[in-house]
């Protein structure tokens, strides 16, 4: 029978740091409507659909976490502060940015972390800013069998 534990608070300290402070990720927009992802799909896949760079202003985002993100640790857990990552169109009329995915690339850009499917297609144009949270949580418990 499988028992499960919580790490403790240094313990889980220790590796939050190691995988996000310090770390910078960036947040790429994907148009490939139709399509489900999984953040194990290969990269080349995944990005194949991207926006391309410099279209009505489009640029990946990046964003990053340092010390002072790390939450309290409860309930074996520890949340990071929230981010953000905001993308805005330059106002170039005949140039839309059109996207379905919002896609997180770890550091280094070489791996999927996270692909979120909206709910519909959506564009950017006029000006217009779309923005993306992100909120993680890194959970403590480990399972002995």
């Amino acid at each position: 029978m499988a028992t499960a534990a919580t790490i403790s608070a240094d313990a889980l300290s220790r590796i939050t740091n190691a995988a996000y402070v310090g770390n910078n990720y960036e947040v790429a927009l994907v148009d490939s409507p139709g399509t489900t992802f999984g953040a194990d799909d290969p990269f080349a896949t995944v990005l194949a659909g991207e926006v391309q760079a410099g279209l009505g202003g489009y640029a990946r985002q990046t964003i990053g976490f340092v010390p002072t993100d790390e939450g309290t640790f409860a309930d074996g857990k520890i949340e990071l502060a929230r981010k953000a990552a905001q993308f805005t169109h330059d106002g170039t009329p005949s140039e839309v940015i059109r996207f379905s995915h919002v896609v997180l690339i770890s550091p280094g850009g070489t791996e999927i972390e996270s692909v979120a499917k909206l709910a519909k297609r959506t564009a950017l144009s006029d000006g217009q800013t779309a923005i993306y949270f992100f909120d993680v949580t890194v959970y403590g418990v480990f399972v002995a069998s």
